[in-house]
């Protein structure tokens, strides 16, 4: 290859990787503005329905949602729907992996996760108590070893899901309407710890038209604790 020749590859070469940095900025800068109408968007329909719209709030539950990032709050938004006081956040955290290949280098990975957290304050205090889905082994180790502790004698309802609860006795303030619902498919899994439920679920916060979609069945759940039905 002659020097001519090299110099335009060469040139050719610089050209590319500048396009591929512009077109990076590019991409960056575009998905910061969206980012900030987003949030905006948010923030007006707060304003235009008498709710609080607050960045990077600190709150309570951070240690009852995945990742137990006390950071993880992007932004949050309270108010009151069906005579509760409620909130709606979005949270997230990341997963940092760290693997070696057999050249002996390390590669680091990284993997954000973003759910929707879904609040109500309830009329009176509760202990820890909560219901969730079974997964596979906790499924396998029923069938192994029969019922556990916090068992609600519901078969049906024991068997999919699971309650953890601070003493043994306490899954009988899962009442018999409640476990209904839950078979049914009409709330979802959720925890409560003094007065504050929550339930989570993967995903973004994108149109407001939603939120009452999203919280009515936690106050669903909230209604049937407090009635202990």
């Amino acid at each position: 290859m002659d020097r001519v020749t090299t110099v335009l590859v060469m040139g050719g070469c610089g050209a590319l990787a500048a396009l591929l940095v512009v077109g990076l900025v590019a991409l960056v800068v575009t998905a910061h503005r969206r980012e900030r109408e987003r949030r905006e968007r948010w923030r007006q329909w707060a304003a235009h329905h008498g709710w609080a719209y607050v960045e990077r709030p600190q709150v309570a539950w951070a240690d009852r949602v995945p990742g137990r990032s006390r950071r993880g709050v992007r932004f949050a938004l309270t108010g009151t729907l069906r005579g509760r006081p409620v909130g709606v956040a979005e949270y997230a955290y990341t997963e940092t992996h760290t693997s070696t290949g057999a050249d002996g280098n390390q590669t680091t990975s990284s993997q954000t996760h973003t759910y929707v957290v879904c609040s109500v304050w309830l009329r009176r205090q509760f202990p820890p108590l909560a219901v969730a889905p079974r997964h596979l082994f906790s499924k396998l180790g029923r069938a192994l070893f029969g019922s556990d502790t916090y068992a609600t004698g519901y078969e049906e309802f024991d068997r999919q899901w699971r309650v953890g609860a601070a003493a043994p006795g306490q899954q009988a303030l899962v009442g018999p309407t409640l476990i209904g619902a839950h078979l049914a498919g009409a709330v979802p899994a959720w925890s409560v710890r003094g007065a504050e439920l929550i339930t989570y679920r993967h995903g973004r916060l994108e149109d407001p038209a939603l939120v009452p979609s999203l919280v009515t069945p936690l106050i669903t759940v909230a209604d049937l604790l407090e009635q202990g039905r």
